[in-house]
């Protein structure tokens, strides 16, 4: 779950999960049909020969609120092939919930008990359980003459013991009220005084219900920091900053760069807190605005949509990192008086860090990398200005760090 105090919104990550073909990706296809232009976004679709989503499927769309916040849930399926295991894995972090579409063919029997070992396997590696997790399990296929009874189905494969609904997903059958199940599964848990409380995905013994209890890293003033997605933080800024496509699928931290990754994750969740009592926010103008220049970078959209998944990131991570600059532009201009005359870089500076650093430009002349250098000393001193400000706001703020549960 991500919260933008901003846009008063949260946002729900929700993953079809299944064996190759089951009918994943038919589901957001149905489901992208059927519902309203003004509550869904465009879907992403990545086809590979023998499967039908190589990384994911991505559709926000709007069910409803928690405490008061506008949800935007974002559907995602994973690649069922055996080889797509890293993918998977990547794909499943962070996620509120999981629809489990299972195949009702008895010759597919063993590759659903495969695939949702494979889930429950993802899911122990990310500090969770099957059954902490909102699950719903949809038998698909209904109409296929091998289709196994649904007795049968729960009996071998619903070990769970989650919550199931039946579908024909090629024909439109059972993939809305799957949808509203685990929506409402979710949105259920998020409204709960507790985040331990008790959701429909399975009955569970007191001490199952003790280990469901949310781990937390750290505590903002009034907010709280959960593990969870302090772990998809730092994956995302390592992707966002690497210097080469070249990157693991899941990055290991040292414990100083967990300690430099918090700090950096606290500093974020201020910014947005004291964006909030200012009401200064991002409209959607311009975040795309943001992004537009990012784009620049690359000659065409493929080539942006190759680096994002070559860094294994989405276009969601951009929309991030877009809101979060916009916001801080607008802080800056609003807490520094005079802000333009501070970050102004004149020309003798720009030459006096050039000729001290000239072996590293590649033998280039100072007009051929005057933009560059320029740039790069007013990024700097704005990061300068933004570590004094976040100075002043941790003077002012309640903040504890639970180094035990990093």
């Amino acid at each position: 779950m991500q919260i933008n105090y901003a846009k008063k919104e949260v946002s729900c990550k929700l993953v079809y999960y299944g064996p190759g073909m089951s009918g994943k990706t038919t589901n957001l296809e149905i489901i992208h049909e059927k519902v309203p232009n003004q509550n869904k976004g465009e879907m992403t679709s990545i086809a590979t020969e023998g499967d039908r989503t190589l990384f994911f499927d991505f559709l926000p769309l709007d069910l409803g609120k928690v405490r008061g916040m506008s949800t935007k849930f974002q559907l995602y399926t994973v690649p069922g092939q055996v080889y797509y295991s890293s993918t998977r894995k990547l794909v499943l972090q962070g996620a509120d919930g999981v629809i489990f579409v299972a195949d009702s063919q008895a010759e597919k029997l063993a590759e659903n008990i495969e695939s949702l070992k494979d889930l429950e396997k993802n899911l122990d590696e990310y500090g969770l359980k099957l059954n902490e997790i909102p699950l719903v399990i949809q038998w698909n296929k209904r109409d296929l003459p091998s289709a196994m009874d649904v007795e049968e189905l729960d009996k071998e494969v619903n070990w769970p013991g989650a919550a199931t609904t039946e579908a024909v997903a090629a024909m439109g059958d059972g993939v809305l009220p799957t949808l509203k199940l685990a929506a409402s599964i979710i949105l259920d848990r998020l409204n709960s005084k507790e985040p331990g409380a008790e959701t429909k995905t399975a009955k569970m013994s007191p001490e199952d219900k003790a280990k469901k209890e949310e781990v937390y890293v750290a505590s903002v003033n009034a907010d709280k920091i959960s593990r969870g997605y302090f772990n998809q933080y730092c994956q995302a800024q390592y992707r966002l900053a690497a210097k080469s496509d070249e990157i693991d699928d899941f990055k290991k931290f040292s414990p100083e760069d967990k300690s430099k990754l918090l700090e950096s994750l606290v500093n974020h969740v201020l910014l947005l807190q004291d964006a909030k009592s200012r009401n200064i926010g991002a409209s959607p103008d311009e975040v795309e605005a943001q992004i537009n220049a990012f784009s620049k970078r690359f000659n065409s959209s493929g080539d942006l949509d190759g680096y994002l998944a070559k860094r294994k990131l989405s276009m969601d991570n951009l929309r991030n990192e877009a809101t979060k600059n916009v916001i801080i532009g607008k802080i800056i201009k609003d807490i520094i008086p005079d802000v333009k005359t501070k970050l102004h870089v004149s020309d003798s500076e720009i030459a006096e860090y050039y000729n001290a650093n000239v072996n590293k430009f590649g033998g280039k002349d100072l007009e051929g990398v005057k933009a560059h250098v320029k740039a790069g000393l007013k990024n700097k001193r704005k990061k300068a200005l933004l570590g004094a400000f976040f100075l002043k706001l941790r003077e002012n703020a309640i903040i504890e760090v639970y180094k035990d549960k990093i």
